[in-house]
């Protein structure tokens, strides 16, 4: 498959090992309007991949939430890219509209702050993961 350039420099610029299945995976992804549940991705992807299994996408998957470059939505069990995966950062806010699905991801410094304030009060380690807040986005109102 030849992918567009700007989406082989995001690949770079994540600095993973991508294998080709990964990349058409992330590919999907990049190009997805809004986050994407694990069999619809295994359904574009069937099409460039006609042997690719359920088992092999949520391999993947879980290599890109690991790597925080792909946020798993458990709202709604979806993915969405990080918008900033270089920050890796264990308290991002996904705000995720009840009604079309669309995330919108942000970054606080002070609720960064106030999350690591209370995991280190209860000596929790905080992995990477994000706070899901849900509700109406601005086009739902």
């Amino acid at each position: 498959m030849n992918f567009p350039i700007a989406f082989l420099h995001y690949c770079a610029a994540l600095e993973l090992r991508l294998t080709s299945l990964r990349k058409e995976v992330l590919y999907i992804l990049w190009c997805a309007q809004k986050p994407l549940k694990a069999y619809e991705i295994l359904d574009d992807l069937l099409k460039t991949k006609p042997n690719s299994k359920p088992t092999t996408v949520y391999r993947a998957l879980d290599f890109f939430v690991e790597s925080a470059s792909v946020h798993k939505i458990e709202s709604i069990q979806s993915y969405t890219l990080c918008c900033e995966p270089e920050k890796h950062l264990s308290s991002e806010v996904l705000m995720v509209c009840n009604d079309c699905h669309q995330v919108i991801e942000l970054y606080d410094d002070t609720l960064r702050g106030l999350v690591a304030s209370l995991a280190k009060t209860h000596d929790f380690q905080l992995k990477l993961d994000a706070i899901e807040l849900k509700g109406l986005c601005k086009q739902c109102v």
